[in-house]
């Protein structure tokens, strides 16, 4: 059967040209938008939530290592023992690093990798409290220095000596009976009364003394800059960087700043309400300024340590200026409880105890001053004998380094050459006896040459 030739032809044509058609139409479709409806989109009441970027791993804070000073050796249970001075970094050192490196290095001195305090704890807590709690406050920190302080509290004996001990043991006890002694009008002797030392128990005056002192230390607010002043005359042993300090003055740093750290620590313990600035202590304060001098517009700790004298403490009685005259900066903010205590009679008739009791470098005419404290009869105005550590006063008096603002003294004699100068004069039978007295001491303690 033949096919017609034209149909074919005409099939084809219209394949191609249906094929056509729907590769426009194709096309028109893609090209026209979407029609536009009055529909509003739904809002779903599913918070949108966006992943989080992947945050980018970081390498940890590599811990600091400081350098490392030669140890110094100190004895079991000591301070720099228990609590691991040698382990500390170097003093000048860590000042100089900002906080966030402090805390990042892998000896801190007081915090562990917690921010935990750790050296104020166990064994360390244990031997700063023995450390501190014999020690005199108006000695603290002066057993080596080279500057003026009041060594009288060193070398007179007493019976009730004062320490931090003494003064931390009832600061809420001392404050009632501080309150009750000025409940008593007999007991609040003026600034120009006489000395009743015969009050002394029913007057409190050791618990009056105490309170002042814990006043000074843990409400700060009497003297303000002077405050500051007065502990850092007795507490700050500061060895410049430049100076290149010792391993040993490095680690002095060290232990000072763990004892204050103890002080503020006691005093934080303390109850608030024994502030003597208070509020709730107006009438009290206003009882201590009637006994100040007119010019005096504010309580001062000086008024009260003096009325501890006045009432007969003995510890008291020993404070006064650790400079001399020539030194002060401000005469009334110096304790000077030694012109009203007991011991005023032989403080003035034998010596001026401002010279005395700054260490001074030997010679033959200070060392004759004082070896009348070696005769053992010294008495007070209550005719009691006054017990003179015989000890601490050779090594005061032949121990350096001492107090040479002027330097006149650059090479100072030993207490060897001064007890032989003493020797070419004529001395009574009973001079020759203490000046053997004074050498034999000397001699045991090994400060003579």
């Amino acid at each position: 059967m033949k096919t017609n030739l034209p149909f074919k032809l005409w099939l084809g044509i219209g394949g191609l040209c249906l094929i056509a058609l729907n590769v426009v139409v194709f096309l028109w479709l893609r090209s026209t938008p979407p029609p536009i409806t009055a529909e509003l989109p739904t809002i779903s009441n599913n918070p949108i939530t966006t992943a989080s970027p992947t945050p980018t791993p970081t390498a940890p804070t590599a811990t600091l290592v400081s350098p490392r000073l030669p140890p110094v050796d100190y004895p079991q249970g000591s301070v720099g023992h228990a609590c691991a001075v040698n382990e500390f970094p170097p003093y000048h050192w860590y000042s100089d690093l900002d906080y966030d490196t402090r805390r990042n290095l892998e000896n801190h001195p007081f915090y562990d990798s917690n921010g935990d305090r750790k050296v104020l704890k166990g064994e360390c807590n244990s031997a700063l409290e023995r450390h501190i709690s014999s020690i005199n406050p108006y000695l603290w920190g002066a057993h080596d220095e080279n500057r003026p302080v009041n060594r009288a509290f060193s070398f007179i004996v007493i019976d009730n000596p004062l320490t931090f001990e003494r003064i931390f043991a009832d600061p809420a006890g001392d404050f009632a009976r501080v309150q009750e002694a000025f409940a008593r009008p007999e007991c609040q002797l003026g600034h120009n009364a006489e000395s009743n030392w015969e009050l002394n128990e029913i007057c409190h005056a050791d618990a009056i003394l105490n309170y002042a002192l814990i006043t000074r230390f843990c409400y700060n607010n009497e003297y303000q800059n002077g405050y500051k002043n007065w502990v850092s005359e007795r507490t700050h042993q500061y060895y410049l960087e430049e100076d290149k300090p010792t391993p040993e003055q490095d680690r002095r740093m060290w232990i000072q700043n763990l004892e204050d750290r103890w002080v503020k620590r006691k005093c934080e313990t303390l109850d608030p309400n024994l502030n003597l600035h208070s509020e709730l202590h107006t009438e009290l304060r206003h009882q201590i300024q009637a006994l100040q001098p007119e010019q005096y517009n504010r309580v001062s700790l000086k008024t009260l340590i003096e009325l501890a004298a006045r009432l007969g403490d003995d510890a008291a009685a020993l404070t006064q200026p650790s400079f001399p005259v020539a030194y002060k900066r401000s005469y009334h903010d110096y304790d000077e409880g030694y012109k009203h205590g007991p011991f005023a009679g032989w403080f003035t008739n034998k010596f001026e105890p401002t010279e005395l009791f700054v260490k001074y470098p030997p010679t033959v005419d200070r060392l004759r001053q004082v070896l009348s404290l070696f005769s053992n009869n010294l008495i007070d105005r209550d005719r009691r004998f006054v017990a003179i550590d015989h000890d601490a006063l050779v090594q005061h008096l032949c121990t350096p380094p001492y107090y040479d603002p002027d330097n006149d003294h650059p090479e100072p004699a030993s207490c060897r050459e001064i007890i032989n100068e003493l020797r070419q004069e004529s001395h009574l039978p009973s001079m020759l006896e203490e000046i053997a007295t004074f050498k034999d001491v000397a001699i045991r303690l090994d400060v003579y040459e």
